[in-house]
This record gives C-alpha cells, sequence and structure tokens, in this order.
C-alpha cells in the first residue's frame, strides 16, 4: 500500500488500454454539482478510463463515487517530472476540474496547455458542460496527432522508411498483388470470428483473407491473412511479410511507419484514404452521426468492396453486440466500441454495405447471430 501511494505521488498510475479523463477534485463540497454528470459520461462511454483524483481521503472513500471509475488516486498536483509521468501514462482526451479555487491549478493547466489537452470546469453551466466534455472525449485528433510526418521528411528517416514500406497507391495495383481475389473472407474480432460454421471452413477456400488488428493471432484460426486492417504499429511488428497492412488514413500510416524503423526487411502498405473508398461513409455524415471515424472492420469492408470479387463471406462483425463478450476469449473488455467509433453509425454502414451486393449480385455468406438479426431487421 505504501509503495503504491509513493507511486501514485510520482506519477507512476498503472497504465490502462485505451484513453482517460481525469476528474481532479480538491474540495469535496463541489462534488456534489457534476456527481450524476459524470455518472452518465462513465455510462456512456463504456472504453474510456475515468481517473478520480483527490488530495481528500475522506471524499476518495465516499459511497456516492459512481461505478465505472476505472482508478482512484490519492495524489496532491505533482510538478515537473512527476506531473509529466502522470499525464503520459492517464493519457487523458480531457481534464475535469472540480474545485472552488483556479490558483491550486497552475501547473496542471500549463500541462494541460502544452500537450492541447482541453480542461472542463465544474463552475460551467451543467446543461453543456456534457456535451463539452463529450465533445472532447470523442475528439480523435488528440489520438493521433503528433509531428511524426516532419520526421519522416527529413532525409535520412526518409530512406530508412521507403526501405521498411513499400505503398500500394491503388486499387487496381492492390488487385495485382492480391492476385484477382474473387473469393475473400473478412473477419472481424467479433465472438462470430471463432465460430463453430467457420471453424469447418479452411484457408484453401479463400483466394484472399482480410483481418483487423492482431488480437487473433495467438488462436490458431486463420493466422496467415492476406491483408491486416490497422491503426497501430503492434500488427505491423509481429505479423510477418508477405502480408498487405491497410491504414485508414495518412497519419496513422506515418505514425505506422515512424513505429517500425527499427524493423528488418521490407512490408506492403495501402493507405486506404488515398484509394478513394469511403464515399458511402461520407454519405452518412448527413445522419448526423458526428465526427467518428470508420472503424478497421469499416475500412476492410469498403477495400473488399472496390476489388469487385464474386463471393465474400463475413464473419466477426457482431457490432458488440454479442452476449458472449467484446472477443472471444477475453472477459475484461468492455462489449462497445472504442470512443472513436459511433454504433449507430457502424452499423447502418455495415448494412448499407451488404445491401449494395445482394443488389448487385454478389454472393455473400454472413456469420454470425448479431449480423444475421441485424440484416433479417433490415430485409424483413
Amino acid at each position: 500500500m505504501i509503495l503504491a501511494r509513493l507511486s501514485e505521488r510520482l506519477g507512476l498510475v498503472p497504465r490502462r488500454k485505451g484513453r482517460g479523463v481525469i476528474v481532479w477534485v480538491s474540495h469535496p463540497e463541489s462534488y456534489g454539482r457534476v456527481a450524476s454528470l459524470i455518472s452518465e459520461l462513465v455510462a456512456l462511454n463504456p472504453r474510456v478510463n475515468f481517473f478520480f483524483v483527490s488530495a481528500d481521503r475522506a471524499l476518495l472513500d465516499h459511497s456516492s463515487l459512481p461505478q465505472g471509475i476505472s482508478q482512484v488516486l490519492a495524489m496532491p498536483i505533482s510538478r515537473g517530472l512527476f506531473l509529466s509521468r502522470f499525464l503520459a501514462r492517464t493519457r487523458p482526451q480531457a481534464i475535469l476540474l472540480v474545485s472552488s479555487s483556479e490558483h491550486s491549478h497552475g501547473t496542471l493547466l500549463q500541462a494541460a496547455e502544452r500537450r492541447g489537452i482541453p480542461v472542463h470546469r465544474s463552475t460551467e453551466a451543467i446543461s453543456s458542460l456534457k456535451d463539452c466534455l463529450q465533445s472532447s472525449i470523442v475528439d480523435e485528433s488528440r489520438k493521433y496527432a503528433s509531428g511524426a510526418g516532419r520526421l519522416l521528411r527529413a532525409p535520412i528517416i526518409r530512406g530508412l522508411s521507403e526501405r521498411r514500406f513499400r505503398e500500394i497507391s491503388s486499387v487496381e495495383a492492390l488487385w495485382e498483388k492480391l492476385a484477382h481475389p474473387m473469393r475473400i473472407l473478412c473477419l472481424g474480432n467479433g465472438p462470430s470470428s471463432e465460430s463453430t460454421e467457420l471453424r469447418s471452413r479452411n484457408e484453401g477456400e479463400f483466394d484472399a483473407i482480410f483481418r483487423v488488428n492482431h488480437r487473433w493471432l495467438d488462436r490458431g484460426l486463420f493466422t496467415r491473412p492476406h491483408m491486416v486492417f490497422t491503426a497501430g504499429s503492434k500488427p505491423v511488428r509481429r505479423i510477418t511479410s508477405p502480408t498487405i497492412f491497410c491504414a485508414q488514413n495518412r497519419l496513422r500510416a506515418e505514425r505506422i511507419r515512424l513505429a517500425c524503423l527499427h524493423l528488418s526487411g521490407t512490408r506492403q502498405l495501402v493507405v486506404a484514404e488515398d484509394l478513394d473508398l469511403f464515399d458511402h461513409w461520407d454519405a452518412l455524415e448527413a445522419l448526423d452521426f458526428g465526427p467518428f471515424a470508420p472503424t478497421n472492420g469499416a475500412v476492410m469492408l469498403a477495400v473488399a468492396e472496390a476489388l469487385r470479387p464474386e463471393h465474400i463471406t463475413l464473419a466477426g462483425m457482431d457490432f458488440f453486440s454479442d452476449s458472449r463478450g467484446a472477443y472471444p476469449g477475453d472477459a475484461r473488455t468492455p462489449n462497445a466500441y472504442g470512443i472513436f467509433h459511433n454504433a449507430a453509425k457502424e452499423r447502418e454502414y455495415t448494412l448499407r454495405w451488404i445491401e449494395r451486393h445482394v443488389e448487385s449480385g454478389v454472393a455473400l455468406d454472413l456469420i454470425g447471430s448479431a449480423l444475421q438479426e441485424a440484416w433479417r431487421e433490415r430485409r424483413p
């Protein structure tokens, strides 16, 4: 316990997967005003880590703290390196100051300003505070903003990057690389990606296998994909060639390039944004889904559609609504979309994607009860 408290004071809080929100409370009497608001935000964002921080032990032990708070920390506002460590480990999308005084937060406010972290105050009107906080939470630019592009323009770095990655810059070139696939398996990461029906199939039935990220690597099913769709560098580091990697946009591709400069060999990379694949996604903006990004699964569907195969098998796209959980063998991850994605938009995009293929005569196998039920509701 003593060591844990010391670590907290040094900013060495345990790392957690995902982004965070820091709720910093300096006076217990101020907390009651925003208690219900915080509870709503916690329920609305199951994949966000809410760090409740106060130097007041009485408040931290209070039963009124909302369910779902990721971590409760007893620590003063640190300075310098300690505060930098704390912010690096919590990766906040936003900070909510619950305080009756502005003076005690000078160091925190300066650090937040340097990092571009939006700061909200409990003194703001409650009617607008929820919307402002939620807008900060889903702001994808904080996750991907970086100086990767500037670094990659340096001659030495650019040379290394060009040796590590060869970009496939058109749908036609990708079609050639994949040897003109007519039968494609598109696998999301939901429970149906390991269903009995899918286990009865084998890799030889498909001309191309598409997968998302890398959590399936150690699970022994369809582990030699032709393409992997990812927003980060871990799959690139763990999966060997000749797999083709696909990043959603140029900014994410730059981060992957920079993180993988040390790797040996050459990898192939596609930037979906440069292929102009998202006309149908963009059309959904009129439905007021807000500033959400497509998931890697949606990017996978867009690429498969662009290749114009004759037959597509779709599994693992369970809309995070399967009672077995988010992923096979994972009882910890909340069964919900990440904060930068919208459940309604993903569902609508996927169903429109199916609709277009049915109307055009492409043969589809839809595997998974969640996906099949959604389609039956769409076309009774």
